[in-house]
């Protein structure tokens, strides 16, 4: 009677990480459970650095998500930026191209050990912007081939925190200058991401 229990709490046991692996291997998708609401991202500063000279502005995004769930695929959009606004630099200049909203969110990479995940990396495509460097004034739009790209940390299932990818490269054009430097590329981290319109934590989840 007793093997025969122990046989028995074995087995349950096993179906249970049974349960768990298949559940981990399935979850192909990725959800956002309040995604009406958009995202609103905010820097105070964020960085636009170009051949070794910078420029740092309060700088904030807003947009929507397309829909609710989105495949952990490198084609997937996620969503639009449609909204942004540069504050008062405190350092050099720098304009966004409002004219050439919407810009595309894509869905890149995530990291953390099925089923938790810890980060999810995205990508910005068509951002424009303008940045005068001591003097010296260059354009650049980020493309498929060269996105700008953000990661965001993930706690539980909340987006805490938002960071722009300082190795993601982008050509900048304009001048002598701004092509024989090296690409330019954003830096910092988000002072607050949230919904759009008011101050919860966007929620993210693997399915």
């Amino acid at each position: 009677m007793r093997n025969h229990s122990k046989l028995l709490i074995a087995a349950i046991a096993a179906t249970a990480i049974l349960g768990l692996t298949i559940s981990a291997a399935s979850a192909r998708n990725l959800e956002i459970t309040n995604w009406t609401n958009g995202f609103r991202i905010a820097w105070n500063p964020l960085r636009f650095e170009a051949g070794g000279r910078t420029a740092e502005c309060p700088v904030t995004l807003e947009g929507f998500f397309e829909r609710h769930t989105f495949a952990k695929l490198t084609t997937e959009r996620v969503g639009k930026v449609t909204e942004a606004a540069v504050g008062t630099c405190t350092r050099n200049t720098a304009t966004l191209l409002r004219e050439t909203l919407p810009w595309e969110v894509r869905y890149s990479s995530f990291t953390g050990t099925l089923p938790n995940i810890t980060s999810v990396t995205l990508r910005f495509i068509g951002l424009s912007w303008q940045e005068s460097l001591e003097g010296v004034t260059c354009l650049a739009r980020t493309e498929t081939s060269r996105p700008a790209r953000g990661i965001a940390t993930v706690s539980g299932t909340s987006i805490t925190g938002f960071r722009a990818d300082e190795t993601a490269g982008i050509e900048t054009a304009g001048g002598f200058f701004c092509t024989i430097a090296a690409p330019a590329h954003f830096g910092g981290a988000a002072s607050s991401i949230t919904s759009r319109g008011r101050p919860e934590r966007i929620e993210i989840r693997l399915i």
